[in-house]
């Protein structure tokens, strides 16, 4: 498969508003599932470095793992009582967190949803990246990997999050277009975490001997996929993709360990979900649908990627 060398540039402006600076006090809730991923890590870096930037106060709220949905819906509350001027949420799980989001929105409040989307017709503005092309891109980057054929197994994320359902079909229904000989043996939606990936391999490795590569819907999951494959000596025998380009996969494609990634503007994404809760809350103009561009990363293209839209500073703690 050939890979593109640039990154392609975002289809919208941060500078679209024409927001120099929030024009009075305002206060943004912030509702993140999960801070211990690498991936809400670089989005709450672009909220709020944006937030400081534009001058507003940030109320950041972290539900602590996509399964905490009860913990979110807690927050999201807390946030309505305040009365904040508006809201960006990352959802734990679209459904579940409906309808307390659109209570918020009731009370007047409106609300920005990024990337995991609350699953509601009424948001203000949706940001994201296009999920079913990133899942697209790892089938043709693994496919390819694999010589396209034999087993393939799949970590994909917990069901309900719009993010993982998305890169899951974009993957399948490549794999099944495309490459007939590749066939999914074993999947798992329950494992969410490095250490959940590595006991979940172990058990593959040994009920699939013939498994040839993995599917990762995000690059913690790969990361203890990798530890497990080099656990049962088949290193470079079972190839690894994943999505988002954390630091952690950054590093296993320089060590050839990784053989893509999946990326997206991360960074970019936070910032410009900031900029449409300042907008809403001014009662500006939003764009109602902001979706960044989805790229391949591997060992070819990886030293000319701008790597600052992408991914939070190795020193940033949220």
């Amino acid at each position: 498969m050939r890979i593109k060398p640039t990154l392609l540039a975002i289809g919208f402006t941060l500078s679209g508003f024409g927001i120099a600076h929030a024009q009075k006090a305002v206060t943004i809730g912030y509702a993140t599932p999960d801070l211990s991923s690498s991936f809400w890590v670089s989005m709450t870096y672009g909220v709020e470095d944006e937030a400081k930037k534009l001058g507003v106060t940030l109320v950041k709220l972290n539900a602590g793992g996509d399964a905490n949905v009860s913990t979110q819906i807690s927050q999201i509350q807390d946030l309505t009582e305040r009365k904040v001027d508006a809201m960006v949420v990352g959802a734990t799980n679209g459904e579940a967190v409906r309808s307390v989001v659109e209570h918020a929105i009731g009370t007047g409040i409106p609300v920005v949803g990024l990337s995991s989307l609350p699953a509601s017709t009424k948001l203000a503005a949706t940001v994201g990246a296009n999920h079913y092309e990133m899942g697209r891109l790892q089938a043709q980057c693994l496919g390819d990997a694999m010589g396209g054929k034999g087993e393939v197994a799949m970590i994909s994320q917990q069901q309900g999050q719009s993010w993982a359902d998305r890169r899951r079909q974009g993957f399948l229904d490549t794999l099944k277009a495309s490459y007939p000989n590749l066939k999914v043996v074993a999947e798992s939606r329950n494992a969410v975490t490095r250490n959940d990936a590595i006991n979940l391999v172990d058990n593959w490795l040994q009920r699939f001997p013939d498994l040839g590569g993995i599917y990762n819907a995000v690059d913690d999951s790969a990361a203890g996929a990798l530890i497990a494959v080099k656990g049962a000596q088949r290193r470079g025998q079972v190839k690894i993709s994943a999505s988002n380009l954390s630091q952690t996969a950054q590093q296993m494609i320089k060590s050839g360990d990784l053989v893509c990634t999946s990326a997206q503007q991360i960074v970019t994404q936070g910032r410009e979900a900031l900029r449409q809760a300042v907008a809403a809350a001014a009662h500006k103009p939003v764009q109602r649908d902001v979706q960044a561009p989805s790229i391949m990363i591997s060992s070819q293209n990886l030293a000319t990627v701008d790597l600052s839209l992408l991914s939070a500073p190795a020193s940033y703690r949220p």
